[in-house]
């Protein structure tokens, strides 16, 4: 789904610094709106309410950290079917049915998501607060809430709204960091649950008015149809998300079980000192996001769609000629997007040590060793999009286990050989699936015209 990039692009073009500024703050918002400001909210609270969370801290903590992990270990494939479903429809210009899958698709996530945090509530013991049956509730609120926000991630693309997708989620995080002061001391460690839950809630129901607003749903049946349909016959794209993100968490998790703190009264283990530095360094793929998005993906696109046109038309000498230049585009690209990630990477490379003073206790080799883990899985994640350009599901999800398979390998054997190689699985898992994805991409681009030539042909 090139369009945000276009309509990124027309804005940027009027030129001006406040067109900069509202391309990058949009482009921030939506490649990682809801992530990016939780965690500046969590270091709000963190450094400025900390009193109110005197009750579990740590509880606190748990709650959120594994709401998110859990959120997409659990429905992160289904992700990748609810976008392959959307830019379909949005391509058929049927944008109720589009509004109709997104409505559906919510129904669903509420359901399984309430159902799997309420089942997870049930093995924590809240013995401890002065207001359990409070915590618990807004608990289970906010799994719900944050399934909805990645959902909404995925249609805010289609929309044009940027200051207003930026303000939705500023006063979001703004109401959930207020929320917390205020209601936390009130309500103890309830109403700081309550309190974050306030501001994530607020910013999901006004993403959802303004996606009502310029797309009116249809009926449901539809959707349900689709649905069914979509699922087998995507199934290795369903597969790809899935091991993607179990590649991200996974080494996290079994660092929880094998040398994690357990917070008392529940299944939650957590590793602050490996669980930080990886969430400071997932900040730094911010801004190669944004560039992917803005310049890379909407590059690539427009050599596609002359190369698809000329398969149509075009002579075969014009038809090699446009493919050549597809692959000279996209090997370009990934070059540009590399020396501009990695500008980024090496300066938050040099400024480790300072980051490890603000934030005291931080390794400061670890945060160095997860930022060029972030890195390679950009790189990962960028060619596993262009695969999905052409249709090569199978190839994708090769790459993904491959990358879900080295982290695990890699974190078992760090965990049972009792060294604190930590983060070095996470490197080297982006490593190897970057390489195996780019193989598989050069190949298909090399014979593309082939390959769409059979699809569409048999």
């Amino acid at each position: 789904m090139a369009g945000i990039g276009f309509e990124l692009q027309r804005v940027l073009r009027k030129g001006g610094i406040g067109s900069f500024v509202k391309v990058a703050l949009s482009g921030i918002m939506i490649v990682a709106g809801p992530w990016l400001l939780s965690i500046i909210g969590i270091f709000l609270i963190g450094r400025f309410a900390d009193f109110t969370l005197q009750e579990g801290r740590t509880l606190f903590m748990g709650v959120i950290i594994y709401s998110y992990a859990f959120s997409l270990f659990i429905f992160g494939g289904s992700h990748y079917i609810f976008t392959r479903l959307l830019a379909d429809l949005i391509y058929l210009k049927k944008h109720r049915q589009a509004a109709s899958l997104l409505m559906f698709f919510s129904l669903i996530v509420i359901v399984l998501a309430a159902g799997i945090a309420v089942l997870a509530m049930t093995r924590v013991s809240t013995s401890g607060l002065s207001r359990p049956i409070l915590f618990k509730s807004f608990a289970v609120a906010f799994f719900v809430v944050i399934n909805l926000a990645w959902l909404l991630m995925i249609f805010i693309s289609l929309l044009k709204k940027y200051v207003a997708i930026f303000l939705v989620f500023l006063g979001g995080m703004t109401l959930s960091v207020v929320g917390v002061l205020i209601l936390g001391r009130i309500l103890a460690l309830g109403g700081a649950m309550l309190g974050f839950v306030v501001g994530q809630g607020f910013t999901v129901i006004l993403l959802l008015i303004l996606c009502f607003q310029e797309y009116r749903p249809g009926e449901l049946k539809d959707s349900i149809k689709n649905l069914a349909v979509y699922f087998p016959k995507y199934r290795f794209l369903f597969l790809s998300g899935l091991f993607y993100y179990w590649g991200i968490w996974i080494d996290k998790m079994v660092f929880w079980a094998a040398v994690g703190q357990p917070i008392p009264g529940t299944f939650f283990r957590l590793f602050d000192s490996y669980d930080i530095p990886v969430y400071m360094a997932n900040l730094t793929m911010i801004p190669g996001l944004v560039y992917f998005i803005v310049v890379l993906e909407t590059d690539f696109y427009s050599y596609l769609m002359d190369f698809l046109q000329s398969l149509n038309a075009g002579i075969l000498a014009d038809i090699q000629k446009r493919k050549h230049l597809l692959l000279a585009k996209l090997r370009q690209g990934l070059r540009e997007q590399s020396l501009f990630q990695g500008v980024i990477t090496a300066a938050f490379l040099i400024l480790a040590p300072s980051l490890g003073r603000i934030f005291s206790g931080i390794d400061v080799s670890l945060l160095r060793i997860t930022m060029l883990a972030v890195f390679f899985q950009l790189l990962f994640l960028t060619e596993m999009t262009f695969l999905f350009y052409f249709e090569q599901y199978l190839s994708s999800f090769i790459a993904a286990l491959a990358f879900f398979t080295v982290n695990l390998a890699g974190s078992l054997a760090t965990v049972l050989l009792g060294t604190e190689f930590f983060g070095f699985s996470y490197l080297a898992a982006g490593m190897v699936a970057s390489v195996v994805c780019a193989l598989f991409l050069f190949k298909t681009v090399h014979k593309a015209d082939r390959l769409v030539l059979a699809r569409y042909t048999t």
